[in-house]
């Protein structure tokens, strides 16, 4: 059968298969599962997209005001079922895949609570992570958009944190605000608790400097800086 010939879901799954990275780090392959696929330009695939969400994510998708927002909606959610499938390890279809979410935002597989489920986007492409023994969080930033990134980093970052993006603001700031947002999912939150919850020390291997003590401690986390040429993307795992 040819691609172009395949159900919307099966055409789907082969092109999410041919064109996704793994970018689980290879300190954390034992920990959880990481996956990158580009955003797509090309109008079949956001049709497609549309054709395997519910009722309610299409609704969703038409509050969008311009149409490259609604592809782009479309494409996070098939992504995202895309992930569900593989994190089953099972043949069922996209449309089967049901994600139901948390009063936080947090989203989880309605047949399969335990696993724990992450996801990001920016305009280059999505990120999606899953792991069945662990807790994490996952995100992805494009560093080239415009940031009052010194008086951000002042404002709501630890004083050390601060410091290093003064000294270099950009890719610095985004580094530390992937590893927070990652961080702040891997414990079921958002950025409503604060970026000051979890302080990093970047280098030369990053790590959890503070974390809060009703998790834990930073003991109890392992963080990494991931990404591509056009990206900052960051994995926490919560071990304990």
């Amino acid at each position: 059968m040819t691609l172009a010939a395949k159900s919307d879901a099966d055409w789907l799954d082969q092109r999410y298969s041919d064109s996704v990275r793994d970018w689980t780090p290879a300190a954390a392959q034992h920990l959880a599962c990481v996956r990158y696929v580009p955003v797509s330009r090309d109008p079949e695939a956001a049709r497609r997209c549309a054709a395997v969400l519910s009722p309610a994510e299409r609704r969703a998708a038409e509050r969008f005001l311009s149409v490259d927002d609604q592809a782009l909606f479309q494409q996070r959610r098939a992504f995202r079922r895309w992930c569900g499938a593989r994190a089953l390890g099972s043949v069922l279809s996209l449309t089967q895949i049901t994600f139901e979410e948390t009063a936080k935002g947090r989203p989880y597989l309605h047949d399969a609570p335990s696993i724990w489920f992450s996801f990001s986007g920016c305009r280059h492409g999505f990120l999606g992570a899953w792991s069945s023994s662990h807790a994490i969080g996952i995100d992805i930033e494009d560093p080239t958009q415009s940031v009052e990134a010194t008086d951000l980093a002042r404002a709501f970052f630890a004083e050390a944190e601060a410091k290093a993006v003064s000294q270099a603001p950009a890719g610095t700031f985004f580094q530390l605000w992937t590893l927070k947002e990652a961080a702040l999912k891997s414990i079921g939150e958002g950025l409503p608790m604060g970026l000051d919850a979890f302080e990093f020390d970047l280098g030369p291997t990053v790590r959890v400097v503070a974390a809060p003590r009703s998790h834990g401690g930073p003991e109890q986390f392992k963080a990494f800086s991931i990404g591509g040429k056009d990206e900052r993307a960051a994995l926490v795992v919560r071990i304990g």
